[in-house]
């Protein structure tokens, strides 16, 4: 199998896969918690004595009470109802009607939230710019062949593929299953981002390691294909061990961290797909690029269309 010869058929899968999820990203956007915009969460269960504690009940004592929800989610013994805030009076007299007792509350502002989410993207920046910097000093030796920076972007590339893909699923999930983005999603994210860079690091250590023992001047196209074919077996392998663990955890885990793990899931399952079938065709097409005369010919054509254009204006 010549990954490498199909690689605009998966890039251009990949192309599709973005491009719904960032529509879905714009137009549905992505469910925030409280962790984001504020509010209340109240975790209850049913006493005893109570047979009646469901969704329903739940969110019409809620509505009776003048108070806005925004998710109610079962817990491993009750229910975590998450709304705007409410004080420890209002709380009481929903648990009273409830006829539940309370299991946890907790009240975020704002101000929190926002802060909260300020500093989730921060985090996610500061990966990234230091992923491309330790990536380039790494491959900073590969042979002259393409520039060590290359194999920097050529990473984060995938890695803000797999990043998308799996926000425009939660986006979707948001809407079919009333998911909310959490501070515990951003861990998912950031984790993935983690996961995804050590597999294209893998294929393309391969790559550098081939550039420099390339005793049979094979061309960079058959090095790539090489390094690709060299490292697909382990690359799977884990990834399919790490996805088995992981659909234990959603069957067997607790609902408190279902969606994390299937954050994960699908991160670790887009990774590995990116890693084998975008970072390294990516890296090529850049090559092939530089090598077809790339940014001269594009200054040229730019240059060609000004004059073109200033000759029709003096014309009209």
């Amino acid at each position: 199998m010549n990954i490498i010869k199909k690689r605009r058929i998966f890039l251009s899968i990949s192309g599709v896969l973005i491009l719904t999820s960032i529509l879905l990203l714009v137009f549905i956007g992505l469910k925030l918690s409280i962790d984001f915009t504020g509010g209340s969460r109240l975790g209850i269960k049913a006493v005893e004595q109570s047979g009646n504690l469901n969704l329903d009940t739940i969110e019409k004592i809620y509505i009776d009470q003048g108070i806005s929800v925004k998710s109610i989610q079962e817990s491993n013994s009750g229910y975590i109802i998450s709304s705007e805030s409410i004080s420890e009076e209002e709380k009481d007299q929903i648990i009273e009607k409830l006829n539940a007792s309370e299991e946890s509350f907790e009240v975020l502002g704002p101000t929190i939230g926002a802060e909260t989410r300020d500093k989730a993207f921060l985090a996610i920046v500061i990966a990234i710019f230091s992923i491309t910097l330790y990536i380039a000093i790494a491959f900073w030796k590969s042979g002259g062949v393409i520039s060590s920076w290359k194999f920097g972007v050529s990473a984060i590339i995938a890695l803000v593929h797999d990043v998308i893909i799996t926000l425009g699923a939660f986006s979707l999930f948001g809407i079919l299953y009333g998911v909310e983005i959490d501070a515990l999603f951003v861990t998912a994210i950031l984790t993935i981002m983690g996961f995804s860079v050590h597999d294209t690091i893998v294929v393309f250590d391969r790559i550098r390691e081939n550039i420099t023992n390339n005793v049979k001047k094979q061309t960079f196209e058959e090095l790539i294909d090489l390094s690709i074919m060299g490292t697909i077996g382990r690359s799977l392998n884990t990834s399919v061990t790490v996805v088995f663990v992981l659909f234990s955890m959603v069957l067997f885990g607790g609902e408190s961290i279902r969606w994390f793990v299937v954050a994960f899931i699908i991160g670790v399952i887009v990774g590995t797909y990116s890693s084998i079938f975008i970072a390294a065709p990516i890296l090529l097409e850049w090559y092939s690029f530089d090598k077809s005369g790339g940014m001269v010919n594009l200054k040229l054509k730019i240059k060609k269309l000004k004059k073109t254009n200033q000759k029709s204006s003096k014309i009209n």
